[in-house]
């Protein structure tokens, strides 16, 4: 392990410690934003982080991003994906009664190549900044990733968006989106999906392998910082 990682690898841990003992609840947002950062190498006593979870919005030192994952996660998952896809849909998440996800889920449970799991874990702060291999790896076998929001949640569609969709680019699978829990327009803005009501309608759905192409180096370019934005965050740190 070369110095560089082995000092990443220690920030990391360092970090893992500080979130655990945290008086403050931290959302999965900021533990993705936090990591991003320190494997592009910022220190995060130089930087002011700020997440806005209701609308997706992340500030650092002021700067405006949306949401963002560490490079890793994206590399992780891009090295999953297989070269067939044997999975039709998959959606591993919360279904609370409150959420009404279940319903929304059931029509596809019909389907005979469908995995649908209903868990917490992801919730769970110990699980917020790690890269969860059994959730990832189905999902990178699968050619539809399902991505309902919850039907009770408090917030303009405008605003509306999910870190499923995103990881749904990553891995490769296109994301199938909600009528009744549309998400905002401009956190899809240029990228491919379907429709829950029209697969149901019509029983039918193809995987659009250069879409999902497109999808996964478009996501990897917003959700993940790129050289002009870190560039930008170290102009912004004052020595």
């Amino acid at each position: 392990m070369n110095i560089n990682k082995l000092n990443s690898y220690f920030k990391y841990i360092i970090h893992s410690i500080v979130i655990k003992l945290s008086s403050r609840p931290i959302i999965k947002q900021e533990i993705l934003l936090r990591l991003a950062l320190i494997e592009e190498g910022i220190d995060l006593s130089t930087v002011k982080i700020e997440c806005y979870h209701d609308i997706g919005l992340s500030k650092v030192n002021g700067i405006k991003f949306g949401i963002k994952y560490p490079m890793s996660f994206y590399k992780k998952a891009y090295s999953l994906i297989p070269k067939i896809k044997t999975i039709d849909f998959y959606f591993n998440g919360n279904t609370d009664e409150s959420g009404k996800r279940n319903i929304l889920l059931e029509p596809f449970k019909k389907f005979k190549k469908s995995i649908i799991i209903s868990s917490n874990d992801g919730r769970k702060i110990k699980n917020k900044g790690k890269f969860n291999l059994e959730y990832f790896e189905p999902f990178a076998h699968s050619k539809f990733g399902l991505c309902p929001h919850q039907m009770d949640w408090d917030v303009s569609f405008k605003n509306m968006w999910t870190y499923r969709f995103i990881e749904s680019c990553f891995v490769g699978a296109i994301p199938v989106l909600f009528k009744e829990t549309p998400l905002g327009q401009d956190f899809i803005h240029n990228f491919y999906y379907e429709w829950n009501t029209e697969i149901i309608k019509n029983e039918s759905y193809e995987y659009k392998e250069k879409e999902a192409k497109k999808n996964r180096e478009l996501s990897k370019l917003i959700f993940c910082f790129t050289d002009e934005e870190i560039k930008s965050i170290k102009n912004s740190i004052i020595e």
